[in-house]
């Protein structure tokens, strides 16, 4: 896996989930960074049905990142709920329920404000629910009243 980091992406996607899923906690935490920085290059220079896989594949890297209890490249996730167009992988999801915190929480809300599919809905609230009982934040936290405000309770 270092030499991944190092060398380059391997061709197929589900080679690189399969990596990341066997050695993801041995790879030393800047690897994994540059491991999600490599794979979002990549993402950005394929077409639509090339990417999706692509996508899933750093969702892994995430959750690599997120077992390890990394904040690392929150921002990452972040960026990807405000840019995505469709619902992201579920790998994305669960990288956030483990580790997200309240700076991911707007850009779920945000996501969640837009969605049209109602999985994408149900799981990016019960993600935002999962960070607001980790962090321990209530209803007088800034960002909950910022959120509130703007988009309202999530249910």
């Amino acid at each position: 896996m270092a030499e991944v980091a190092e060398r380059g992406l391997p061709n197929d996607p589900e080679v690189m989930r399969r990596l990341l899923s066997a050695a993801g906690a041995d790879v030393p935490l800047p690897g994994l960074h540059r491991i999600i920085e490599r794979l979002r290059e990549r993402e950005a220079s394929l077409t639509d049905t090339a990417r999706a896989e692509w996508t899933r594949a750093r969702g892994s890297a995430h959750v690599a990142l997120a077992k390890r209890s990394s904040r690392l490249a929150l921002y990452d996730m972040r960026e990807a709920l405000e840019a995505a167009k469709r619902p992201l992988p579920v790998e994305f999801l669960a990288a956030l329920s483990m580790n997200g915190d309240a700076s991911c929480l707007e850009a779920i809300a945000a996501a969640h404000g837009q969605a049209v599919d109602a999985w994408w809905r149900r799981h990016l609230a019960d993600t935002f629910r999962a960070i607001v009982s980790r962090e321990r934040l209530t209803a007088r936290h800034a960002v909950m009243k910022k959120i509130q405000k703007r988009w309202g309770a999530l249910p």
